[in-house]
């Protein structure tokens, strides 16, 4: 009885977790995401291979924050040109840059 329980218990709470998940974007409907601009095209090509694009549209960075970022993804294998990754690094700080301060 014990076993049924727990069996029963389980596949319950499997298909609770299934249904409350939202399904993840492929990889087209993320490029969809990006705003249009310089760099779409590249960011998309670089980033995706690796990154679910919505993860990288809802992160904030500064310009040297992004760099580095990209800097790092580079270290681990990213394959691009330096113009690629420069305009990388000018589309993410341009539409995923963290807001200014506002000077009071």
């Amino acid at each position: 009885m014990r076993r049924v329980i727990t069996t029963t218990f389980f596949a319950v709470l499997a298909a609770a977790v299934l249904r409350a998940a939202p399904p993840a974007p492929a990889a087209a409907d993320s490029r969809q995401e990006l705003p249009d601009g310089p760099g779409k095209a590249e960011v998309s090509k670089l980033c995706s291979g690796c990154h679910d694009l919505m993860f990288t549209v809802s992160t904030r960075e500064t310009e040297e924050g992004w760099t580095r970022i990209v800097n790092e993804m580079r270290s681990k294998g990213a394959d691009g040109s330096e113009e690629d990754f420069a305009k990388v690094v000018a589309y993410l700080a341009q539409h995923m840059g963290k807001p200014k301060p506002s000077h009071r």
